[in-house]
């Protein structure tokens, strides 16, 4: 267990101009309007590519869907998906040096920093695949080289999912969450670390392995910056994805009654552990 915590048109108009009254420029405002009219199409349609592009986008992020997302980005989502996780492990990776003093080592698994760092990614995505497609693109804007889509969500109650990774702990250790309060008192100038390496393996086996349960924030508005490519779309970078991501995980919990991840409704009975399950997991940024 000590162990486990480590780790012609010109004379035709004078001719005209001869024989009427009327001035030879009456004309003129009509072809004004056409082109004027020509113009306003074009924007519209620029909009309706943006939204279209980022409802792909959305779709593919909140429920998995894949319809138009490869064409649209060049890659399949599982792709898409696997290099942003592979980036972030590739960042954070440094950090839980020399590895094995920050491996887990379980009764029948063992587990890196670096698996863990992927696990805990492929989690996250996982828990945004669960929002679901009743967002709702309220607004969209062309600003040349990128545009921005705005639109209505719900979104994730971390402050729930702290709650059900305490759970993971109790699951884990044989003294639940005692065990880990044991190491908050620690004088290890490793432990802030080592529990935040903890926290994302616990969240990943509170929403993988133990299919844990979770309501959701009602929907707000949120936004979506796109760059525009030379064919005309519109795609989505992975700095966008990430601040997208930051957001939609609010540090909040859900509302008694709000829906949940399997369909249900929160209980009263979920809201009376929030006021006492107050350990550092809860300050965590998911």
């Amino acid at each position: 267990m000590k162990k486990l915590v480590k780790y012609g048109v010109l004379p035709a108009c004078l001719l005209l101009a001869a024989c009427s009254s009327k001035p030879a420029t009456e004309k003129k405002p009509a072809k004004e309007d056409k082109v004027e009219q020509s113009s306003e199409s074009k924007e519209e349609k620029t909009k309706k590519q943006i939204e279209k592009d980022g409802d792909i986008i959305l779709r593919a992020i909140f429920t998995d869907h894949s319809s138009g997302f490869t064409t649209l980005m060049g890659t399949s989502v599982d792709k898409w998906k696997k290099q942003i996780t592979e980036k972030f492990v590739d960042e954070n990776a440094s950090k839980y040096l020399p590895a094995e003093d920050f491996t887990l080592e379980l009764t029948t698994e063992t587990f890196t920093p670096e698996k863990i760092l992927e696990l805990f990614d492929q989690a996250r995505f996982k828990v945004l695949a669960t929002i679901g497609d009743d967002y709702e693109i309220t607004k969209v804007e062309d600003e040349g080289d990128t545009a921005t889509v705005t639109f209505k969500s719900r979104a994730i109650a971390t402050r729930d999912l702290a709650n059900l990774i305490n759970r993971a702990k109790s699951s884990l250790f044989e003294n639940g969450i005692e065990d880990v309060k044991k190491l908050e008192d620690n004088t290890d100038p490793e432990l802030e670390k080592r529990l935040s390496l903890l926290n994302n393996f616990l969240f990943y086996y509170a929403f993988d392995r133990l299919n844990e349960d979770f309501g959701y924030i009602e929907p707000r508005e949120y936004t979506l910056e796109l760059t525009k490519t030379k064919e005309g779309r519109y795609i989505l970078s992975d700095e966008s994805f990430l601040e997208l991501r930051k957001e939609i995980f609010v540090n909040e919990y859900s509302a008694d009654g709000a829906e949940t991840r399997k369909g249900s409704n929160s209980s009263q009975s979920d809201s009376t552990s929030k006021d006492s399950d107050t350990s550092s997991t809860s300050k965590d940024k998911v």
